[in-house]
């Protein structure tokens, strides 16, 4: 059959959704879709809607250029993200209908309430578009009744760069461990938070290492998330939700940052053979999940205690299989918007099994 051509909307237009535009053109040969770009949504920026196509480089070089998109917009206005999706499920109904409209969700996570992400996905599912995002906030927040919603309009709802970047988290318990049950894990989610840690037991002083996971795009102007552990917190309940069948949400995951260890604490733990590490863990009792993200002395010969660096890992205790281990060893940018790319290539499969 002829490949499919999506329609793709991204809500959201930083670091992540600009990478995920060009890696796109970067493996196009790789590609078993064609692909337009319809709309952009950025809280900074302006938005831009046109259902012919948006030039790809042109929206580049105006975020580059720290310009409006609404100068892409045949018809430009002041429109919310929320607004932009409804537009555009309206504008490209039938698309929609298809199965080809596909929205890309990046905007930043919203700790209290998963908002506005949570709204925008219900509202493309709605409109009958797939979703994917490396948003943690509707998964953390909303993911059972997303879910639901997906199923019943017969769409996806995916998130695998939302925990762990590109590596298959998500995707590998959902897809290649069918009849196996996960009843715990326990793992190093942030990389920040790793990071500083790695560096304060070689006496980089706390400031210092914030700064330099900021200068690689990875930690916030505002580090709160991370070194607070929320961050941690988001994507432990988004694991849980996804993994033990939970319905938490972050402010319901016993939580503990790392902004009050020091590198005496950290060099004391080396010299007794042993890391401080923010473990993040959840596991279920019965009925009721516990979860938690505490930083936790760790025996040195624990696979956690010897992640260093932007390393993490996560460790699933399953009833069939025991113990299976994910680790990654570098996590950037790149490989979050290749998590993206994959879950949309996920989606143009499904019109190779019609």
């Amino acid at each position: 059959m002829s490949r499919p051509e999506l329609a793709l909307a991204l809500v959201g237009f930083g670091h992540v959704g600009q990478r995920f535009l060009r890696l796109l053109d970067e493996v196009a040969d790789r590609l078993d879709f064609d692909w337009r770009l319809v709309a952009i949504a950025t809280r900074r920026h302006g938005c831009a809607v046109d259902a012919d196509g948006i030039d790809a480089d042109r929206a580049l070089a105006t975020m580059e250029g720290r310009l409006s998109l609404e100068r892409l917009d045949h018809e430009p206005q002041q429109r919310s993200g929320i607004d932009v999706v409804r537009r555009v499920t309206d504008v490209l109904a039938d698309e929609a209908s298809e199965g080809r409209l596909v929205t890309i969700e990046t905007t930043l996570l919203d700790i209290e309430q998963g908002e506005p992400a949570t709204a925008h996905v219900r509202a493309s599912l709605e409109g009958l578009a797939h979703v994917v995002t490396a948003n943690k906030g509707p998964v953390a927040f909303g993911y059972r009744d997303l879910e639901s919603l997906a199923e019943s309009v017969d769409r996806f709802f995916l998130f695998e760069g939302a925990v762990m970047d590109g590596v298959p988290v998500f995707n590998l318990v959902r897809e290649t461990m069918p009849g196996v049950v996960v009843e715990a894990f326990r793992g190093v989610i942030n990389s920040t938070c790793n990071y500083v840690l790695a560096e304060l037991e070689r006496g980089t002083p706390f400031d210092d290492a914030i700064a330099a996971m900021q200068a690689q795009g990875i930690a916030e102007a505002d580090p709160s998330h991370d070194v607070d552990g929320w961050d941690a917190a988001a994507k432990t309940a988004a694991l849980a939700n996804v993994l033990l069948d939970a319905v938490i949400t972050p402010h319901q995951v016993e939580r503990t940052g790392i902004r009050d260890v020091t590198a005496a604490d950290a060099s004391e733990a080396v010299a007794s053979g042993r890391r401080i590490r923010l473990v993040a863990s959840a596991a279920r009792h019965g009925r009721t999940i516990e979860a938690r993200v505490e930083p936790e002395l760790l025996d040195g010969r624990d696979p956690l205690a010897n992640l260093t660096g932007t390393e993490n890992a996560l460790y699933l205790k399953t009833d069939l299989l025991g113990e299976i281990g994910v680790v990654q060893r570098t996590g950037s940018v790149a490989q979050t918007a290749y998590a993206l790319l994959s879950d949309v290539m996920r989606i143009s499969r499904r019109f190779r099994e019609l």
